[in-house]
């Protein structure tokens, strides 16, 4: 198999910039000054890009944001990265100018050392990702990639607009330190004239409150939900564009339950679709605001924290042993994607480690002993 767990699992694939703080401070109590995050850029001509700029900023605590951008985004996001100094090239030693803004259109995340999402918006009025109680507040700082996605239809450049601007606690403030949670599920594919669901659960370590959630899909998504275990759905949408969030005042999670969300799709073309970062590509993505932080949570990984311990819910009919058998012939994720979705529900967490391993082992014929005879039992 030549893909590998970095390509197939990516934390997602989702301008002259101005970073400060504003002169007036919010008027909540122990608020410090706002954070301002401000990006323009020229679109070309009938063009679908992504442009990403890296900034530096102090370490701050932050409790909500707002976005306000040029009409004709599809998302503005902002993500943390690992890096001391503004990088100047991917992790693989590829060159990139990363002085100003820089097209980022392969993915905002593919190539460089990106660990969460700490805010941004799909909506150009409204609500955006990230908003918490009073007292907690999420810890950022350092370098930050900022990123947005537009789709310029018209016959002549458009000039865009972006800011994002961060409300700040002051340290001592903090009670609690929050984090959105940004699950991402890259196995997608709905066939030419035809409908299909990618489903999801992830694992709960800890017991977490949800201030707030929202969905993300493209144009072929007509429905998502969310719900804890097999409890009633918290969340639903049937929208792509003009997204609701919806805010909670006590929606708490336990420890050792499943977050569990689908998306379903509408195809009303003649070519299948699978996941991608353009608006002819389809995503299913779960945004929230959440405390107190926990990184697994966060991202959906294992409860080490090293890779994504989520659960695919397969599709179809067949057995784990006919998955994995698909899957030791697929070539890429599309491949990949059509055996996972193929397999029975039964067996979704079989067949979830199985591809795991697969994937991430450095010599799957042996290292995946175990998960291959659960799976041939199957």
């Amino acid at each position: 198999m030549r893909a590998t767990l970095a390509t197939v699992l990516p934390l997602a694939p989702a301008l002259a910039l101005a970073a400060g703080a504003c002169t007036d401070p919010a008027a909540e109590p122990d608020a410090t000054p706002p954070l301002e995050l401000r990006m323009t850029a020229t679109i070309p001509p009938a063009a679908e890009v992504e442009y990403c700029r890296f900034v530096t900023i102090p370490e701050t605590w932050v409790t909500r944001d707002a976005v306000d951008f040029t009409a004709g985004s599809h998302h503005v996001l902002v993500y943390q990265t690992t890096y001391a100094e503004i990088p100047t090239g991917k992790l693989d030693g590829t060159p990139v100018d990363t002085s100003g803004v820089f097209d980022c259109s392969d993915g905002p995340t593919n190539g460089w050392s990106i660990t969460k999402v700490i805010g941004g918006s799909q909506n150009r009025t409204g609500e955006s990702i990230l908003s918490f109680p009073a007292g907690v507040a999420a810890r950022t700082g350092g370098v930050l990639l900022m990123n947005v996605h537009y789709r310029n239809a018209s016959d002549v450049p458009l000039s865009t607009d972006v800011r994002v601007t961060f409300d700040t606690l002051a340290p001592e403030a903090v009670e609690q330190e929050g984090d959105v949670l940004f699950i991402y599920n890259p196995l997608i594919a709905v066939p030419p004239g035809g409908t299909a669901r990618a489903h999801l659960r992830c694992p709960i370590y800890r017991d977490i409150t949800i201030a707030n959630v929202q969905s993300h899909m493209h144009a072929r998504g007509v429905g998502f939900a969310a719900r804890i275990d097999n409890g009633a759905s918290f969340y639903e949408n049937d929208r792509w564009e003009g997204v609701p969030v919806q805010s909670y005042d006590q929606l708490t999670v336990a420890a050792g339950s499943k977050l569990d969300y689908y998306c379903d799709y509408r195809n009303t073309g003649g070519s299948p679709i699978y996941m991608g970062p353009r608006t002819g590509d389809e995503m299913c993505t779960l945004f929230g605001s959440y405390y107190p932080a926990d990184p697994r949570t966060a991202a959906c990984l294992d409860e080490p924290g090293r890779v994504h311990g989520g659960e695919w819910i397969g599709q179809g009919t067949a057995t784990c042993l006919a998955t994995m058998q698909c899957m030791q012939q697929a070539q890429g994720l599309p491949a990949i994607t059509d055996c996972m979705l193929a397999a029975s529900p039964s067996v979704s967490r079989e067949t979830s480690d199985l591809m795991r391993c697969l994937l991430g082992a450095p010599n799957p014929a042996t290292d995946c002993g175990p998960q291959i005879q659960v799976c041939a039992a199957l």
